[in-house]
């Protein structure tokens, strides 16, 4: 159709093939983290709406939306994913933190802790806390989720339980390109780690106690996966638990960032009020906020609730 048009019409010279979209938005740092307006109570958004593109994006908008509307109802406290459990809190957080200028797509590259935020352990990361504060899932699901972390954890005790030198190892497994230069113990853990050997070479030779781990196709799948990562992801430890505490650190929903006794700047406490961040993790993402004016921000809302506390 695109071609048919310079011949339609005249003296029209078609450039490039495309499409324009436009769509009307809410701009999304008007809502929380459970994306409910600060507006209006009781009032949820998700999908198109606040923003973003994409079926994905909208659905797991659409999951967060529904269960704290639910919550609220049932006068609960709010369902929020954070940046270090799940895609769905990047996105979320981006939005309501960041707002967007154009429409939002949730691309891997916008996730700080990518090796932790699997497929595989999506169940170990979520379920638990879907069942416990959502209510959203179901008894089978979190009867299976417990039956496999259970076994997860047995199944790495059970490798670290069995060790052996290098040498031996080489001669256990000869297709497997593990030097005999190292004087230490290798466990079966860290010899899974390499690409020739999965769980069923070792339950091969080792029957009695890896056999039902070998057996159990996903589990021996997951076990794989976590010793690959389990390097990278022990570095990552570290900053997840200071994103978390952060996060831990809410600030007042009604702080008037213009009248408070901090040392921030006039562009600063612009930038505060306009994105309305609910959490200091959130305010270090802001785009011009200096480390500084973090501190300074800190040890006001640390200095106003140690008062508050002991007005109290």
């Amino acid at each position: 159709m695109q071609q048919a048009f310079p011949t339609l019409i005249p003296l029209m010279i078609l450039l490039l093939l495309g499409y324009g979209v436009q769509y009307d938005f809410l701009d999304p740092r008007q809502l929380t983290a459970s994306l409910e307006s600060r507006l209006v109570q009781r009032l949820f958004f998700a999908g198109q709406i606040n923003g973003t593109t994409g079926y994905e994006e909208a659905a797991a908008q659409g999951i967060i939306a529904g269960i704290n509307a639910g919550l609220r109802v049932k006068g609960k406290p709010p369902f929020i994913v954070s940046r270090t459990e799940g895609y769905i809190g990047v996105l979320i957080d981006d939005l309501t933190t960041l707002g967007t200028t154009e429409p939002y797509r949730m691309f891997t590259s916008r996730v700080e802790f990518r090796m932790s935020l699997r497929p595989d352990n999506a169940d170990s990361r979520l379920t638990f806390r879907g069942y416990t504060e959502a209510g959203c899932v179901s008894e089978e699901r979190y009867d299976r989720a417990s039956r496999m972390n259970a076994t997860l954890e047995e199944g790495i005790e059970a490798l670290k339980a069995i060790e052996f030198s290098c040498t031996k190892w080489a001669q256990l497994i000869p297709e497997a390109t593990i030097s005999t230069q190292r004087s230490s113990l290798l466990s079966a853990l860290d010899v899974l780690q390499y690409q020739e050997v999965n769980m069923e070479t070792l339950a091969r030779i080792f029957p009695e106690p890896l056999k039902k781990f070998a057996e159990w196709r996903q589990l021996a799948q997951r076990l794989k996966i976590e010793v690959i990562y389990k390097q990278p992801v022990s570095l990552q430890r570290a900053d997840i638990e200071e994103v978390r505490q952060d996060e831990a650190l809410q600030l007042p929903e009604d702080l008037d960032y213009f009248a408070i006794n901090a040392s921030l700047s006039q562009e600063v406490r612009e930038k505060l009020d306009s994105h309305r961040p609910q959490t200091i993790g959130a305010v270090r993402r802001i785009p011009g906020i200096t480390p500084a004016a973090v501190v300074n921000l800190l040890r006001f809302v640390k200095v106003n609730r140690q008062r508050a506390v002991g007005i109290k």
